[in-house]
This record gives C-alpha cells, structure tokens and sequence, in this order.
C-alpha cells in the first residue's frame, strides 16, 4: 500500500480548513500593514540558500533537499522563505522602488527528525520588508507578527528579542565568544567543536545540553554592542514599550540563519500543549547585494503554520456552511432536477446533484458529503412548479420540510 513520504503530512478537512483560516488571516494582516503576496519557485539553485543562509548552518548542512537536475545543476526545495523572496526582488527589479512588502505562504522542506509540530514539509507565512534601516520598521514589524498571531485567537506567547549589533559589534563579540569557548572546547559536543573554528556564534544556537550549559555563561551581545547599535535597539525597545508589547531580552538569542543583524527576535509559545518557537526573525543588511541588487536593509518574519495548528485546535470551530443537494426522487426527473441544479451552480449557491439509487441512498448521500438543505423533486413537484425543500439537520419541526414555488427557490435558499 502507498503511503506518504515519512514527515510530509496531507491536510484535509479540519486540518484543511484550519490551514486556510490562518493564511486568511494572516494575508489580511499583511494587507492592512500595506503587504502584497509574492509566489516565489518551490525550487531555487542551491546557491540561492547555501550562499545568503550560511554553509555553516544546520539548515544548509543538513537539512536541504538538495539533488542534481537533469542539466546537473543542483537544485534545492526551498528550506525557508526569505531568501527565495529576495532573489525574486532583485530578479524582477523590485528593489529599484523603495519601500517593498511582500508576503508568503507556503510548503517548505528540510529533511529533519519528524515530531510534534516539525515536519519535512511544513508551511510558513512570512513578510519581508525591503527599506532603509531604522528601528520605528523592526518594531512594526514585530507587532505584525504580534497581531497575526493573535488574529486567530492565540495569547500564550511571549516576544524574545536580541540584538546582534553592526559589523563592529559581531567582529568584537565574536573575539570573545571564541575565547570563552576554547576554554570549554574538550567539553563541546563534537558539532559544536568544529563549528568553533568556522562559525562560532552557532554554538550559541546549539539545541545540546552541554553545549547549553556552557553557553549560559558565555559573554552576551549587548556587552559588545557598539554605540551605535546600542541606540538602536533602545530604541526598538522603546517604541515596543510604546506599542505596549511585552517582550524579554534574551542574550543567546542568535536564530539559525546567518544573514540576521541588529534586532533579531522570536515568539515562543507557553501554551502547555506546545512548548516552542512559534515563529521568529529579524533584520538583515546586505542580503540583497549578496544577489546582485542594492545594498539596503530589510527586515522579517516567518511564521510555522503547523504549530499554530496544534495550538488552535481547542479553539478551532469549523464552518457549518449551508450546502444545497439537488435531488430527482426517480430517474424519469433526472432531466429536470439537472436543470435546476445548473440554475443554481449559475447562482453561485454551493450544491450537489446527487442522482444515484433509490431515495434512501441519495439522502444517505447528500448526508455524508455534507448537504444540510435537500431540494426533492418529483412528479407532483414537476407538475406543480414546486420544490420540497428538506432541512436536513434541523430541530425545529417546522423547519423541517417546506414546500416551495421554483421561480421563488433562489431567493428562498439564500434567505434561509
């Protein structure tokens, strides 16, 4: 028997529904901030990933689903969303018209260890935000990210946030970090002792718990900030103050990606069904020449729309939607029952025509796909101009049955 691959998951039903309720309302958050989709490639050129992600990252050596194509270029479905979106912005020119907002919502894939709320294909909502640098844009851009999750009626969160300074900073931190941690080395995890000597700020974002342990006492970014970047992020704590977001400032906050600078922030859950980074992101210099366009900031997010899922569940009502099923109580009233149901698929009315067995079948039917209204026609219906029109799932008694004229059979269904 065929099944799905392990870690890629089918949506159906609640979870389908589940699904489009959030891109739904994440996609009008983007529209009311002034953010339009973009729909970028599921496969890029690996370099697009390995050369903006960082090779030295877990999802670059790792996890890609990376694979020659017939031309034997390497290929590699899109682990993450943002650089995707910005070879798309430089490709088409975009980045000449300052400011650009986009927005994303899709299947991603990186070949990781299946569990609660992480898969190898898996879907993200995002923004990216292309302008100038200054805080005043981190700050809306974490209340956006904010605002979508509580849109959907989510409030066991909290904001985390860090920053990881200019040029200055990092070179003057990483001196330090790199002197703590050859102290520790022999006590390092074999990953973390090799990333020591290629890209040490990692370690910093290593999930093992030696490594943990000795991070905790590792110097911290805001001791190495320069003064400009120190001013900056008071300043984006300030103005998150003033959007009355709560936030706490987390030292090891590096993310997993290595094109963050300055503000880099994440959004845990503390939910007690599911303990994790909902989503998370932050400000990127450079990015954009890195594909051949201007050197301009931008800013973003990305948000993991299977946690989410697990986290709505309690609260998630599905739509009970009003669904038509079109009826002919014989075969002799096929023609004409097949007739009233193309008057009311012109209608835009949503509605089955269901014409198989006897009568009992045909209800058995509309039953399991869902129909909650019945439109019988028969031979006294035919000959009347009438409808009996069934409410399938009604209490009311006399609710339960009307006999309606079909010239007033629109007008009725979509009042009723």
């Amino acid at each position: 028997m065929f099944r799905s691959v392990r870690g890629m998951k089918d949506l159906y039903g609640r979870e389908a529904e589940k699904y489009d309720f959030i891109c739904n309302k994440f996609r009008s958050i983007g529209e009311r901030y002034g953010f339009e989709m973009i729909y970028t490639p599921l496969l890029e050129y690996t370099d697009v990933f390995s050369r903006s992600i960082g090779d030295e990252t877990d999802v670059v050596s790792k996890e890609m689903y990376s694979f020659l194509d017939k031309g034997d270029e390497s290929v590699t479905l899109r682990p993450e969303g943002t650089a995707g979106a910005i070879r798309a912005i430089v490709c088409e020119h975009l980045d000449q018209f300052l400011p650009v907002k986009v927005m994303y919502c899709g299947e991603m894939f990186r070949y990781d260890r299946p569990q609660k709320g992480r898969f190898r294909q898996f879907r993200q909502f995002g923004i990216e935000w292309i302008e100038e640098k200054n805080p005043y844009t981190d700050a809306i851009t974490i209340a956006i990210a904010v605002d979508c999750i509580q849109s959907i009626g989510l409030f066991d969160f909290k904001v985390l946030i860090n920053s990881l300074g200019d040029e200055e900073t990092r070179e003057n931190y990483t001196k330090a970090i790199v002197k703590y941690l050859s102290r520790h080395e022999d006590m390092l995890s074999i990953e973390s002792q090799a990333r020591l000597k290629k890209n040490p700020l990692r370690i910093l974002d290593s999930k093992n718990n030696q490594d943990i342990e000795i991070c905790s006492m590792a110097p911290i970014f805001i001791d190495y900030l320069s003064k400009e970047a120190r001013l900056y992020f008071n300043k984006v704590c300030s103005l998150l103050e003033d959007y009355g977001i709560n936030y706490e400032i987390n030292h090891f906050l590096v993310r997993g990606l290595d094109y963050y600078s300055h503000t880099a922030f994440e959004i845990q859950s503390t939910s007690s069904s599911y303990r994790d980074a909902l989503g998370g992101g932050g400000r990127y210099d450079r990015l954009l020449s890195v594909f051949g366009g201007q050197d301009v900031s931008g800013i973003g997010f990305a948000i993991g729309i299977e946690r989410l899922m697990i986290l709505m569940d309690s609260l998630f009502v599905q739509k009970n939607r009003r669904k038509i099923a079109v009826i002919p109580v014989s075969e002799t009233e096929n023609s004409f029952a097949f007739s009233v149901f193309r008057n009311l698929q012109e209608c835009e009315l949503p509605v089955e025509f269901i014409h198989h067995g006897n009568l009992s079948k045909k209800m058995k039917i509309a039953d399991r796909l869902g129909c909650n209204i019945a439109i019988l026609l028969g031979e006294n219906e035919i000959q009347d101009k009438t409808a009996t029109v069934k409410f399938m799932n009604s209490c009311d008694a006399a609710m339960k049955t009307k006999i309606i004229k079909l010239d007033d059979i629109i007008n009725f269904l979509r009042c009723n």
